[in-house]
């Protein structure tokens, strides 16, 4: 089976994400765009994920859990589960993690909790986008702990990218995706070795807004992904 996936969305809950970034408005672009599975990776928490799930329900489009985690390297790291409460422990897990910074709304925006029928439920006062206390390891551990697969993103950016920190990815990690804005790329990371050789890429739209789930040129989500675990495929 074959999907067109898109696996790297944020909601109004990531202050850098516009407001209408809600929950039915995410299922129903992505629905219109032909997309078959989606996930929610808000930076540095998972609370909007239960309505994104419902309304992935309710457009059929199959759904995965998720969050992107700002390591205390600040490196991006995608972790995907294959239901929400897992997401939402590790949600739990890396607030706790934060410093307690105030969000400053006229410089960062808004941090909002959107239900299912687009309503603001809750706002979140804590800062998301700051790096964690815990490392690189400690966030692969834990969210494999929870039973997902962590997923190093956009690792050919020039920021907040395990090659921009790191210059490579060490071996140690055992990384079996990666996530690449241009996944031609990988080829040469892979002959530098910079990227370990074998890794499943991934390519989605990091969107921000609605204008980025607009695009119908989806990749494919291979039949061997490992993901297709979370999906019970």
């Amino acid at each position: 089976m074959k999907l067109k996936y898109d696996l790297h969305i944020h909601s109004a809950l990531s202050p850098c994400a516009d407001n209408d970034m809600t929950p039915s408005s995410i299922a129903g672009f992505r629905l219109l765009s032909g997309a078959d599975v989606i996930s929610l990776c808000d930076h540095n928490s998972a609370l909007n994920t239960p309505f994104v799930k419902k309304a992935c329900d309710e457009y059929k489009i199959r759904f995965i859990p998720g969050i992107e985690v700002n390591t205390a390297e600040e490196i991006h790291v995608l972790c995907y589960f294959s239901d929400v409460d897992a997401a939402l422990e590790m949600g739990e897990i890396i607030y706790r993690s934060l410093p307690n910074i105030k969000i400053d709304s006229e410089i960062w925006g808004e941090q909002l909790v959107v239900n299912e029928s687009d309503e603001v439920v809750g706002r979140v006062e804590k800062l998301l986008t700051v790096a964690s206390s815990l490392d690189i390891y400690a966030v692969k551990s834990e969210c494999e702990r929870l039973g997902g697969i962590a997923v190093p993103a956009h690792v050919d950016r020039d920021s907040y990218s395990v090659l921009s920190v790191l210059g490579f990815m060490p071996d140690d990690l055992g990384f079996h995706a990666v996530e690449m804005v241009n996944p031609e790329k990988y080829r040469s990371f892979a002959d530098k070795k910079m990227l370990p050789e074998n890794v499943e890429v991934l390519n989605s739209s990091d969107a921000h807004n609605l204008a980025a789930l607009i695009n119908e040129d989806l990749p494919y989500l291979d039949d061997d992904s490992a993901l297709m675990r979370l999906l019970g495929l």
